[in-house]
């Protein structure tokens, strides 16, 4: 039977359960694959129920942009095959027709397709809705005032019904699809959403808050935020720490150290300059996010760090561990190329031997673009995803003791 909001988010129901879902745009998909194999093992633990869903194990889901995307139709109870078949729409109608030069004039794509694509899942809903299952949380960057937001839908939280006397609007009222937007608006990629934050007394707007992607407020990753979400007390979820009453898996989109030629990078104009010391921050920020949560833990597969640090493992900086933490990534290897004619050809990528078979170098070097939404691209991020989860999920992970009391029993 699946639990209540309050059974999800009350430190007094024993441990809990976070899924953190990074950014990535339609690299969503190969996320998707990862969460393939953990919905089905959950599933067999729950006795192979067909109404079982991620929402009936995970106590917060939170994410950030795609992530956000995600963590949203499965805190509403979307199985991941519901969601699969929403990317695979949304791939080529969002990412299909550039709109835009993506730098200096326009925005590459149109806000309005990808918000028609939302609210096919999303609806009127609102943060507030009975329709979420489970913990949800939300994260954005508000330009216009340079301050990061998570918005929960945790009853307890400050902003979720404020006084009417403040004028501040209600978390809680807020539209799912209007947040994720939010949450969604990659700089470049697509414009700023703007939703109204404060009112007069006759309810008319008097305040309007700018945001764009949750990525650029470093919460690309947003493991470490949730994580704070759960045990500082401001948020007022009031969690317990400890490897026995807290574990998280946090899933990535795929990663690839961002690199240029520095003479190419000398001779590019200001905007394109600045488009690459972006996406240089957003990787810097998803692996220090990584390296803290393996410093508090003690991973059963610890992620690769860099080659001065390594993997950390038995790396442990608060003696005892603050939570059972997990990373389910996968490096999306480009092909090395022959050093001269009459070369043997490259050993395969890690990532090939996954999937089983060789890849081009154009396929390869396709899979971390975060707007190629054609089909071929999409099917291999996931057959990639699904094979990648797999060496990840089985009997022993999720650990057993974060299984649910219910099945215990059965």
């Amino acid at each position: 039977m699946a639990r209540t909001l309050f059974e999800h988010l009350s430190p007094d129901t024993g441990p809990k359960r976070i899924l953190s879902l990074d950014g990535g745009g339609v690299k969503g998909i190969l996320t998707l694959g990862f969460l393939k194999p953990l919905e089905d093992e959950l599933r067999r633990r729950a006795g192979g129920r067909s109404d079982f869903r991620l929402s009936d194990y995970y106590d917060l889901i939170g994410g950030t942009s795609t992530g956000a995307i995600i963590a949203s139709g499965l805190a509403l109870g979307l199985t991941v095959d519901e969601l699969i078949a929403l990317y695979m729409r949304l791939g080529p109608e969002v990412f299909g027709r550039t709109a835009g030069d993506g730098v200096f004039l326009q925005s590459k794509f149109e806000s309005g397709k990808l918000r028609r694509a939302l609210q096919s899942v999303l609806s009127t809903k609102t943060i507030g809705s009975e329709d979420l299952k489970t913990g949800l949380a939300i994260h954005a960057k508000r330009i216009d005032t340079g301050s990061a937001w998570v918005v929960t839908n945790h009853p307890l939280g400050l902003y979720y019904d404020p006084p009417p006397e403040s004028n501040i609007y209600p978390n809680k009222r807020y539209r799912l699809v209007d947040v994720v937007l939010a949450s969604a608006a990659a700089p470049t990629f697509f414009d700023e959403i703007v939703i109204d934050i404060e009112f007069d007394e006759k309810r008319r707007p008097i305040q309007k808050g700018y945001f764009v992607d949750g990525a650029v407020g470093a919460n690309n990753n947003p493991s470490m935020q949730l994580f704070m979400l759960t045990l500082e007390p401001s948020y007022r979820f009031g969690w317990k720490a400890g490897a026995d009453s807290l574990m998280m898996t946090s899933c990535g989109t795929g990663m690839r150290r961002p690199t240029v030629d520095g003479r190419t990078f000398q001779g590019l104009p200001p905007g394109l300059r600045g488009v690459h010391a972006l996406r240089a921050m957003v990787y810097d920020t998803q692996v220090q996010g990584v390296m803290m949560m393996q410093a508090f833990s003690q991973p059963r597969k610890p992620w690769r760090i860099n080659s001065e640090i390594g993997d950390m493992a038995g790396a442990c900086i608060s003696g005892a561990p603050l939570l059972d933490y997990q990373r389910i990534d996968v490096l999306l290897e480009t092909k090395p190329k022959a050093r001269r004619a009459g070369d043997p050809s490259p050993p395969m990528t890690a990532l090939e031997r996954v999937i089983g078979r060789e890849l081009s170098a154009d396929a390869l070097e396709a899979l971390d673009h975060m707007d190629n939404g054609r089909k071929d691209n999409m099917e291999l991020l996931l057959e990639l995803g699904v094979g990648v989860g797999r060496t990840y999920v089985d009997a022993a992970y999720p650990d057993p003791k974060f299984d649910l009391a219910e099945w215990r029993a059965a």
